[in-house]
């Protein structure tokens, strides 16, 4: 197949890239600048001037989209939050538009949303049905699936990502490394669950919404074990050897540093996981499988 992606030079896009080349399909990426001559070719979109080179689309099968500013780099200033909210809804906006006006669109479009919909939800159990939540990531999750919803010529399936793992990049290292230096402790109480997935398994899964029509709509791409951060924590820690010497950092203190951004390391989300009946089976389920 032809598989054309946005968010190509991610943590995901490049190991999605990777996987899809390996399994033989032929890749392009929606890029800022055109550059045709790459092993994997560079199509110009200007999200500026809501602008997309439609040659991008030529026998594309699919479209997986996974362009968005990273809601974890820096504090939301106002400024930060409008970035935040135009990458993803303007971006989808622009691309569903142009997909419903081609020729020829693909087959399916496979969309990265977030578990950031459901917002600080305590012990609730949350499944695609939950409620939306209340706070800014909920309002930017909510607003980013309704325009996905503009599209009306593919098989739509959004994948409300969970925290994704990995030894190569991503939110792992931010996890480990003060751990890793004798300086970990559980974030505020401590109690708040994190919902996860690894890389390997998300790459897999969006493989997988890709070759399977069952595959359609909402579904949560977290692995079935989520851990509170006090356990994580000492999960961690334990598997580097290393001892939990300090107190749990308090809320006041991360509030302070991160300002409204703090939602990220508190907010408590315990999300299900697909369903069993997608047969989907997940590489990854404890968290010491993607430590190193």
């Amino acid at each position: 197949m032809k598989i054309l992606i946005t968010g190509g030079s991610g943590l995901i896009g490049k190991e999605l890239s990777k996987e899809l080349i390996r399994g033989g399909h032929k890749v392009g990426w929606l890029s800022r600048k055109e550059d045709l001559s790459k092993s994997i070719p560079r199509y110009k979109w200007d999200l500026e001037n809501n602008v997309i080179d439609k040659k991008a689309f030529d026998g594309v099968d699919v479209v997986i989209h996974l362009a968005g500013k990273n809601v974890g780099e820096g504090r939301w200033t106002p400024k930060a939050k409008e970035e935040i909210l135009k990458s993803r809804v303007g971006a989808t906006t622009l691309l569903m538009e142009t997909i419903n006006a081609l020729e020829h669109p693909p087959k399916a479009v496979i969309c990265a949303s977030a578990i950031g919909y459901y917002g600080d939800r305590a012990e609730e159990w949350l499944d695609e049905k939950a409620e939306v939540g209340s706070d800014f990531l909920s309002e930017v999750v909510k607003k980013w699936e309704d325009t996905m919803d503009v599209l009306t010529v593919s098989r739509l399936v959004k994948l409300r990502l969970g925290v994704v793992l990995s030894n190569k990049g991503g939110a792992l290292s931010k996890i480990t490394m003060p751990i890793k230096f004798g300086v970990g402790a559980p974030l505020g109480t401590g109690k708040q669950w994190m919902s996860w997935i690894s890389l390997e398994d998300i790459v897999r899964l969006i493989i997988f919404s890709m070759e399977n029509e069952q595959m359609e709509g909402i579904h949560n791409a977290v692995t079935p074990t989520p851990v509170t951060n006090k356990e994580m924590t000492k999960r961690v820690a334990k598997f580097y050897h290393r001892p939990l010497l300090l107190p749990n950092v308090p809320v006041f203190a991360l509030k302070l540093l991160l300002g409204e951004s703090v939602a990220l390391v508190l907010n408590s989300a315990k999300v299900k996981s697909l369903d069993k009946n997608l047969n989907f089976e997940f590489k990854n389920k404890e968290i010491e499988t993607v430590l190193v």
